[in-house]
């Protein structure tokens, strides 16, 4: 990528990001579909950029409820980046919120968040997930 390419990556990451963080104040799913925006661009820019994915596939699952879409976006983050712990825990989120629900492709993904991650509190959050989903 050359300089360019990221420095308007960048650009429009930051956008995103900022985007993001008004709709989470404010609350306007516009807000939300302009950050999806943002990410869009700077995906134009740094197509092998797996953190952009993953950003766009969190807002589609999270904010705006687009499971089918977030799971895409999350799964080619993972593609990119087998190491990024929180696309795998996005992932299972999205795949058990989903209609119908993909309960077995969730508690796969927790599993495999469990075996990257070291964050303490989502740890805790994705084993009582996994719990769930194995005793149901």
């Amino acid at each position: 990528m050359g300089w360019w390419a990221y420095l308007a990556a960048t650009v429009w990451s930051y956008f995103g990001l900022l985007f993001r963080s008004f709709g989470n104040r404010f609350g306007r799913p516009a807000t939300y579909r302009r950050a999806v925006s943002c990410f869009t661009r700077a995906l134009q820019y740094a197509p092998q950029d797996a953190s952009l994915y993953f950003y766009r596939g969190t807002l589609y699952w999270r904010e705006l409820g687009d499971f089918q879409q977030a799971e895409a976006d999350l799964t080619r983050a993972i593609e990119l980046d087998p190491s990024l712990a929180r696309a795998y825990l996005n992932r299972a989120f999205a795949r058990r919120y989903a209609l119908p629900p993909n309960r077995s492709g969730a508690a796969e993904d927790l599993r495999a968040y469990l075996d990257r991650a070291d964050d303490p509190y989502w740890r805790a959050v994705a084993e009582e997930k996994l719990q769930e989903l194995e005793a149901a």
